[in-house]
Parts: structure tokens; C-alpha cells; sequence
């Protein structure tokens, strides 16, 4: 009987361990063919442009090497991000605040809650412009201009958020006699954190981006004003150059900080589905 019992542990434990671990190599071996077929099809339109226009993975590779051989590479990388995440600060403030007075607030929600459709139909160049003519061509500019693109939409997505709170959870908390502290770190948090995370990744995303056309606009310095500078010597090399290792460092972000931070915060969702 025990051999018996040993023997169908060994074969559950077998069939369970199996499915993980092929799992985990079927989507480690699909991302590598899904790399593999971006920089094909990358290839494949460069030959059929011409590589003037779009230069192939191997000269846009050697285009990176001359950036950082000219010693912009580093400094640029650190000027842009930077401004970023001053952006991605303030905007995500900004937005919280916002979020929740209209939320929370039926007066708030009918003076206001017509401004966050307003300021997200608003052309990006079109504030980012009002902005350098009021403030000048500088950090503080860039990083007002891009936050003001950014606010209405991060709003949008705490104002939801917040609709969808359960408040009869935090009710019977109190019934209970819980702290207002606990209800915050106990009820309140749990259910606030997954759009609130949501909210940065999609304002991250959105801010390098129109950081990075700030920049282009009318900036002296970082990224943008890297690809700008090669755009106008029609040098098409370095212009991906210029842009590909700021790619780069965004999707780190994504894969060594950001989801492992989802993970870390959202663990007693694993948890509790065992």
C-alpha cells in the first residue's frame, strides 16, 4: 500500500511539475521566435525602403556604437530619463488628487469632470507649444507641458478606479471596530493599489514618449534633441541610434521594476488562489 501511495505522489507530483516547467520554456522559446521575427520583418522593410530611409538591425547596432563613442550616449540617457520621472511624479499627483475629488465630489464631478475630455482632446504640440512660449525653452517647460498631456488621462483612470471601491467593505470594518488606520493599510489599500499601478505603467508609457517629442521640439539637450540634431543631417543611422537605447532602458523598467513591484505588492492574490 505504501509503495502503491509513493508511487501515485511520484506521478501527480510529475504531472503537476511538468506543465510548469514546459510552460516556462514555451514562453521563453515564443519570445525568442517573437524577437527573431521582429528584427526579420525589421530586415525585410529595410531592403524594400532602402536602408537610407530605414537602416538594417546591423548598422543601426553599429550606429549605437559611434553614440557611445562620441560620449552623448550616457548624459542623454540620464537627461531624458530624468525628466520623466519628474514628469511621471508630478503628473500621477496631480491625477490621485484629481481622481478623487471627482470621485468622491458630485459638485466637483459636474464643474469639472467636463475639463478631463477638454484637456485630452487638446493637441500634444498645442500645449507643449503654449507651454515653451509662457516658460521658456527649458527643463521646467518640458516637464509641465508633458505632464499636462499626461494628467487627463492618468485622471481618467483614477476617477474609475475609485468608482469601482466597494464601500461596504470599509462599513463593516468599522462595524468591527477597526482603526481607521487598519481599514486604510486593510480594505482600503488592497483595493486601490491594482488601478493605482495600472495608472503609472500607462502614464509611463505615455510620458517618455511625449518627453521625448518635447524634447525635439525646442530642447538642447537629451534624447530628443539627439534625434532631432541627425534628423535635420538626414541621417537616418543614427536617428535610430539615438532612440533605440532610451527603447531599451523604458522596457527594463517595465521588466526589472515595474512588474516585479506588481508581483511583490499583489502577492496575496497568488496567495489566496492556492
Amino acid at each position: 500500500m505504501r509503495v502503491e501511495n509513493k508511487i501515485v505522489a511520484h506521478t501527480e507530483l510529475g504531472t503537476v511539475a511538468r506543465p510548469r516547467f514546459s510552460e516556462t520554456w514555451i514562453r521563453r522559446l515564443t519570445l525568442l521566435a517573437s524577437f527573431i521575427l521582429l528584427l526579420a520583418a525589421w530586415y525585410a522593410i529595410s531592403l524594400a525602403v532602402g536602408s537610407i530611409v530605414l537602416p538594417t538591425p546591423v548598422e543601426t547596432v553599429e550606429g549605437i556604437a559611434n553614440y557611445y563613442s562620441s560620449g552623448n550616449l550616457w548624459p542623454d540617457l540620464a537627461i531624458t530619463l530624468s525628466r520623466v520621472l519628474a514628469t511621471l511624479a508630478l503628473a500621477f499627483a496631480i491625477s490621485v488628487l484629481a481622481g478623487i475629488a471627482l470621485a468622491r465630489s458630485k459638485w466637483v464631478d459636474r464643474l469639472f469632470g467636463a475639463w478631463v475630455a477638454i484637456f485630452s482632446s487638446i493637441p500634444a504640440l498645442m500645449i507643449l507649444l503654449v507651454v515653451y512660449l509662457g516658460v521658456g525653452l527649458n527643463d521646467n517647460a518640458a516637464v509641465i507641458g508633458t505632464a499636462i498631456v499626461v494628467v487627463p488621462s492618468m485622471t481618467y483612470g483614477v476617477w474609475q478606479g475609485m468608482d469601482s471601491l466597494q464601500p461596504e467593505l470599509s462599513e463593516m470594518a468599522q462595524v468591527f471596530g477597526l482603526s481607521q488606520m487598519l481599514i486604510v493599510r486593510k480594505v482600503l489599500l488592497p483595493q486601490t493599489w491594482p488601478f493605482l499601478f495600472a495608472n503609472i505603467r500607462q502614464g509611463l508609457s505615455l510620458t517618455w514618449k511625449i518627453m521625448v517629442f518635447a524634447e525635439i521640439l525646442g530642447l538642447s539637450a537629451g534624447v530628443g534633441f539627439r534625434m532631432q540634431y541627425w534628423f535635420q543631417l538626414f541621417n537616418m543611422q543614427q536617428v535610430l541610434a539615438s532612440a533605440l537605447p532610451f527603447m531599451v532602458v523604458m522596457m527594463a523598467l517595465e521588466y526589472l521594476v515595474l512588474r516585479p513591484g506588481e508581483r511583490y505588492l499583489f502577492r496575496w492574490k497568488k496567495a489566496k488562489a492556492q
